[in-house]
């Protein structure tokens, strides 16, 4: 049961990411603060999935999406903002 409320934490923070939609307006003069809160979710939600993954040794459905989907959004992140920082 434990395994399980774990693995739906994991999936559902998948979701909170999109909800940027909503809150985010180019003219707002807080934008960049709440873009890099999001990121900042984005990067703690794939590292909370790949814990479960990994060190709790979690490869259940639930959590593999998860792990795909943050992964997916912290590639993202890397490759669109913070790498072309650096280069």
């Amino acid at each position: 049961m434990k395994n399980k409320v774990l693995s739906m934490i994991a999936l559902i923070t998948v979701f909170v990411p999109l909800t940027v939609v909503f809150f985010w307006k180019p003219d707002n003069p807080n934008a960049t603060a709440l873009l890099v809160g999001y990121f900042i979710f984005i990067a703690l939600s794939f590292f909370y999935s790949l814990f479960l993954f990994a060190k709790k040794h979690l490869k259940d459905t639930l959590t593999k999406v998860a792990l795909g989907l943050n992964g997916f959004y912290f590639l993202g992140i890397l490759i669109l903002l913070i790498i072309p920082r650096f280069i």
